[in-house]
């Protein structure tokens, strides 16, 4: 039977210090009730609209660029069908952004916002 190995100064791991939690900046005003639609399934933008909405938002955005536009308009449809069909659509604003990508090309995408208020 092996004896248990006992631990002395020479032999305790000095551990690094735990990595402090990110810190974001805090969202204020009308970025606070900004979605920003990207690669998750709609239903969990959808959750979030719904979140901010029942926490006394009455005006919220979707922002969406590129191949994410359709899941934007899929999650303003589901919004508005199934939880909230009193919400109207403000406004939609169609643009194009100048994007650098990772190799420094510049490029156009397209981007959508969808406002929705109650």
């Amino acid at each position: 039977m092996e004896e248990p190995m006992q631990t002395t100064e020479e032999t305790r791991e000095e551990t690094a210090p735990a990595p402090a939690p990110r810190q974001y900046p805090e969202r204020t005003g009308a970025d606070r009730n900004t979605i920003y639609i990207g690669k998750k399934n709609a239903m969990a933008y959808v959750l979030a609209a719904v979140t901010q909405l029942n926490t006394g938002a009455n005006e919220i955005k979707l922002k969406a660029r590129g191949h994410a536009i359709s899941r934007a308009v899929d999650t303003e449809e589901i919004i508005k069908n199934r939880f909230f069909p009193s919400l109207k659509i403000q406004q939609i604003v169609l643009s194009t952004e100048d994007v650098t990508s990772e190799d420094g090309r510049p490029s156009k995408v397209s981007s959508i916002e969808i406002t929705l208020t109650k």
